[in-house]
């Protein structure tokens, strides 16, 4: 399964992997390896352990972190406009659990949109508006988020909350179940639109020009549509992060 790999994978390679560089036009980059451990509630799945690349480039405007590829079009002392896109590796095959046989597989999707980062002196706020571009599951997500940086002399510290509105068609694409897929233990579901809350905390440490270590846990609380999916037998999703990267 995929889910969250998105996220995750994101995470690790987030702006603060590579320094600003003198010329922006310069180009920096750095790869490393994450593990991933997640419990994202589907029945029968349980704990996964995940191994996953870490890749970042970035240059003048244009960035590449992990799954994500985003061009600035606005940079102002305290905010920035950004077109972006990403993949969502979220979905799950029929053969991941028993509980699944005679499901379709939920496939990942390319999502396209924008995003505005607001830095203020009590924290920093997000919004973010991603559709899919790929007709795979034909929805959107709407997400907003607050975070207060702790900084220290060798890395950072970020506890964060967000909301995330996913549309109907995303919720009932990854959580429903239809008619011809439909048993007695996993009856017939539509999914609608619904909210989810995370909290967390990610943190980023540097040691020397080159070696950055990455640690983060968060916990996803469900909506009350993905809650009540037959698929799902939890309330939320936990996910532990730690990653290395090498920064050239």
């Amino acid at each position: 399964m995929f889910k969250s790999l998105l996220v995750s994978t994101l995470a690790l390679t987030s702006t603060a992997v590579l320094a600003e560089p003198q010329n922006n036009d310069e180009l920096s980059w750095g790869i490393g390896l994450a593990v991933i451990s997640q419990d994202q509630g589907y029945i029968d799945i349980g704990n996964e352990t995940t191994f996953v690349p870490a890749l970042a480039i970035k240059k003048g405007n244009f960035s590449l972190l992990g799954p994500r590829v985003s061009y600035k079009l606005v940079e102002a002392e305290n905010y920035e406009v950004a077109l972006s896109g990403h993949l969502r590796l979220d979905g799950y095959e029929a053969d991941d659990a028993d509980f699944f046989k005679g499901m379709e597989d939920r496939d990942m999707s390319f999502d396209l949109g924008f995003e505005v980062e607001y830095d203020t002196d009590f924290g920093e706020f997000g919004f973010e508006f991603m559709h899919d571009v790929t007709s795979t599951h034909e929805g959107y997500e709407a997400s907003i988020s607050y975070g207060i940086p702790v900084r220290y002399e060798d890395g950072r510290v970020v506890p964060y909350i967000s909301a995330n509105f996913s549309s109907e068609d995303l919720v009932d694409y990854y959580y429903g179940v239809k008619a011809n897929e439909a048993l007695a233990n996993r009856p017939f579901y539509e999914g609608e639109s619904t909210t989810n809350i995370e909290v967390g905390v990610s943190s980023d440490w540097f040691f020397g020009k080159h070696h950055m270590v990455k640690a983060d846990i968060s916990y996803t609380s469900y909506g009350s549509d993905i809650k009540d999916s037959p698929l799902i037998d939890k309330s939320g999703s936990l996910q532990i992060i730690l990653g290395y990267v090498y920064v050239f």
